[in-house]
């Protein structure tokens, strides 16, 4: 069990792509804060649709994740 994070589980790629992600939404916040917060939202919605697809998945397949909501 230890002392593993959410960084640890997803790796170096993972690690870079959430660099970049958050980096591009503060690059457009400089120039305009309403922007931003659309594709703040916009990624937001797409990660539990994602997630969504992922447990009905794993649920169909017998490898439910339980209810962690």
């Amino acid at each position: 069990m230890g002392g593993e994070c959410m960084l640890d589980k997803i790796g170096t790629a993972g690690v870079l792509g959430l660099v970049l992600l958050i980096g591009g939404i503060g690059l457009v916040a400089v120039e305009n804060p309403l922007v931003a917060a659309g594709i703040c939202f916009a990624i937001a919605g797409l990660l539990l649709v994602a997630y969504g697809f992922v447990t009905t998945i794993l649920s169909a397949l017998g490898m439910g994740l339980g209810d962690v909501t």
